[in-house]
């Protein structure tokens, strides 16, 4: 099922062409008949992707086609975008002058060339694709077939992972054995484990929740970790997930950032102190509290080295109170054995009872308040047996059911051929999950797809994710792409493709994580375009040429990043290393090498330890859509800025040292995000926004004393403001009535307003 993506974005690229104004351009590039053949062999080759995707799982050959394609799929669409960008240019650049007038024949001729090549690798795949008889599909029945009658609603209660475990069912036992063994101090020992934990004051006793990927380790922890008794027992407490980076200095500098915030409201410590300064100063911020006591929580630790253990956990037995402990969550049982018999409890998760597999399957599946149609309840207490007592299995199935009603569609997912393959538990949890995910609407999966650039654990912003998935093109073109998105994720989030949601005031989710196991499923479907860079073990094996969304927080050489040139994504790599060919780290004579990507939408250099943003190479980013300097050491925002036409995200937080910006920012006219935080920089910056009329995210905005005459009236137009806006230095406007000017009761999506 790797290439589902597939459908997608071949439909993506067969919409921009009929958006184009095909009569207009064919006939001014001679070449009408390439435009409507591209039209013609994309649309009927997207009736057969179906029937594709489905054959090349036995089929190789298959396969191969469906990989050929997407390849030409976006090539195709990054020539149409090119296009788009051209003619918007022209129409920012020169307004009196027509886009399809003879004198940019030359440009036109050029894109004509373009298109045929296109449509000569096409003649190829479509010659091909004869021999593999597939059949068309009725794309409005099928399940993939965009958003048809799915209910786009989220009905599912968006629940902080530390807040409201109401829908976790069949864990009370397991809740009190383990918390038993945390704070029970009599000495005792259990007739079935190793020896009772507590009272051992010579180390750091250590409980180890081990299972399969599913059964809900993670949950469980978090059921002991936040519960009223463990909270008054341990008055200090701290939660890291390790995942496969257990790098001591980095858990140190966790343990020791949410220890400050616990202790003085605030994490403020440099990331890149030492190993030696940060041990020191959580000595000292641990041994100031005396005797209160300290649990540790590693949550989807795979560390088996023995060493790096011990290297990790004796300084801590040094500085942390009498009775403090540490639970450990893994799929692996060697993890556990390693802590040290004579200190570990390892409690081996059970699976859930079938009447619990129903119960969460039933929550998922149903509103609160609808009645439970008896043929469906009977048949979904046969699919919750099904799930070997795993909990993601029947969180994912019941989120699968919640859009369906018929008995037919039920058993359909009872019956179907995954149940009875061949494999181990975590095998047939990804068959599941890959279940769950052929019934997406086809809109919706290269959305989740998209998320293989995560790593496993990541804190994934909901209006980062929907800016992202915006920049590529994943929500249309219409003026509602946010909104678009947002339906996306809850849809996702309802269908329990994401979890762990972290909530706002207004019920809202601003933050996710996905379970290991659907990060899995995302990196499968994606593994050509999120390809890992700087892994030794894997270098020979990376197809440079298919490689897209290297994947955040990559380790990433710069020699092997070069080959990539088709890369959409540089995302996250900020606090990463980057190493280049002559050794070093990025510097301002280095950061051009990040420019050569001609094909990027998405370019975060957010963190970088780089001053000089001027390389006039920057423009010819044609495609570029999102771009993030915060945190950078920029001193003036260069003008091939206002050359990237297409621009929709603008971040320039903490930017302290920025102290000029460029004229014509006007030309950012499909600019719907900007994010600026400092407000000498408005001085440039606060007549241009008032033409920016895409305007969506506006944090900020200050009168400034050069214009104070027309105050705040610049804002007159931005009726598409939402989210908050604060105003600042409202006593420097000269007129009272200035204030009436912006029309704010106009608008009407804004959710705050601040006045200053």
């Amino acid at each position: 099922m790797g290439d589902m993506v597939l459908e997608a974005v071949v439909g993506d690229v067969v919409e921009r062409v009929i958006s184009l104004a095909v009569d207009e351009i064919g006939l001014l590039l001679c070449v009408k008949g390439e435009v409507k053949k591209l039209r013609t062999v994309l649309t009927s080759i997207q009736a057969v992707l179906q029937d594709a995707e489905e054959k090349q799982v036995k089929e190789r050959t298959v396969k191969v086609w469906l990989q050929e394609l997407k390849q030409v799929a976006y090539d195709a669409e990054d020539v149409l975008d090119e296009i788009a960008y051209k003619k918007l240019k022209y129409e920012i650049i020169n307004k009196a002058s027509r886009w399809f007038s003879p004198s940019r024949l030359i440009v036109h001729v050029k894109m004509a060339h373009k298109i045929k090549a296109i449509n000569g690798r096409l003649d190829v795949i479509e010659k091909n694709r004869n021999r593999f008889q597939l059949v068309q599909s009725n794309y409005n029945q099928s399940g993939s077939s965009g958003l048809g009658p799915m209910n786009t609603t989220c009905d599912r209660e968006s629940t902080s992972r530390v807040k409201d475990y109401s829908n976790v069912f069949g864990r009370e036992s397991e809740t009190k054995a383990i918390i038993k063994k945390l704070i029970n101090d009599d000495g005792s020992s259990s007739s079935t484990d190793h020896q009772s934990i507590a009272g051992n004051n010579m180390a750091l006793p250590v409980v180890a929740i081990v299972g399969l990927g599913g059964l809900g380790k993670t949950t469980l922890a978090q059921l002991v970790y936040n519960n009223d008794a463990v909270k008054t027992h341990f008055q200090l407490k701290v939660w890291i997930c390790v995942s496969t980076n257990f790098e001591t200095t980095n858990l140190y500098f966790q343990i020791l950032q949410q220890i400050l915030q616990q202790i003085n409201g605030n994490n403020s410590i440099a990331e890149t102190s030492s190993k030696e300064v940060v041990l020191n100063e959580l000595e000292s911020k641990l041994k100031q509290q005396g005797t209160k006591k300290f649990l540790l929580a590693l949550d989807d630790d795979w560390n088996e080295d023995q060493r790096k253990w011990e290297d990790f956990v004796l300084p801590l037995r040094n500085i942390v109170a009498t009775g403090s402990r540490i639970i450990v969550t893994s799929r692996d049982s060697n993890v556990a054995s390693i802590r040290g018999a004579q200190t570990v409890h390892v409690h081996q998760i059970q699976g859930l009872s079938e009447d619990s597999c129903w119960d969460i399957i039933k929550s998922q599946a149903f509103k609160k308040d609808e009645h439970e149609k008896a043929s469906l309840v009977e048949i979904g207490k046969q699919i919750s047996n099904k799930c070997k007592g795993v909990p993601l299995a029947a969180k994912v199935l019941g989120g699968l059911l919640q859009s369906k009603k018929e008995d037919r569609e039920w058993k359909a997912v009872r019956d179907a051929e995954f149940w009875n393959l061949p494999s181990d538990g975590t095998n047939q949890i990804l068959e599941i999950l890959k279940f769950s995910y052929y019934n997406l609407p086809s809109a919706l999966k290269p959305c989740f797809s998209y998320c293989a650039i995560f790593p496993k654990d990541y804190w994934i912003s909901k209006a980062l994710l929907i800016e992202l998935w915006m920049a590529h093109g994943l929500l249309g073109a219409g003026e509602v792409m946010e909104d678009v998105g947002n339906t996306y994720f809850n849809i996702l989030y309802s269908k329990s493709f994401f979890q762990e949601a972290e909530i706002n005031e207004y019920k809202e989710v601003i933050r996710c994580k996905m379970h290991d196991l659907v990060n899995d499923l995302a990196q499968s479907i994606c593994k050509f375009e999120c390809q890992n860079f700087g892994e030794s073990n894997t270098m020979k094996a990376v197809d440079f040429s298919k490689c897209r969304h290297p994947p955040v927080i990559s380790p990433v050489i710069v020699k092997d990043l070069c080959k990539a040139m088709k890369i959409r994504t540089i995302f996250g790599w900020g606090s990463t290393s980057i190493e280049f060919d002559n050794g070093g780290t990025v510097g301002a004579t280095k950061i051009s090498t990040f420019f050569k990507f001609k094909l990027l939408r998405v370019l975060d250099l957010s963190g970088f330890r780089c001053s000089d943003f001027s390389s006039s190479s920057l423009g010819k980013l044609k495609h570029l859509r999102y771009l993030d300097l915060s945190k950078t050491s920029i001193k003036s925002l260069p003008k091939w800025v206002t050359r990237l036409y297409q621009l929709q995200t603008l971040k320039l937080i903490n930017c302290y040292e920025l102290e000029e910006l460029p004229e014509d920012l006007t030309n950012l006219k499909k600019l719907r995000h900007l994010f600026i935080d400092d407000y000498e920089k408005w001085k440039k910056l606060a007549e241009a926004v008032g033409e920016l009329l895409q305007l969506r995210t506006l944090p900020l905005f200050v009168v400034c004393k050069e214009d104070a005459g027309r105050g705040i009236s610049v804002l007159k137009n931005l009726n598409n403001l939402r989210g908050s806006l604060e105003i600042h230095r409202l006593c420097l406007m000269k007129e009272v009535s200035l204030a009436k000017g912006p029309k704010l009761s106009d608008k009407g999506k804004l959710r705050e307003l601040s006045l200053h």
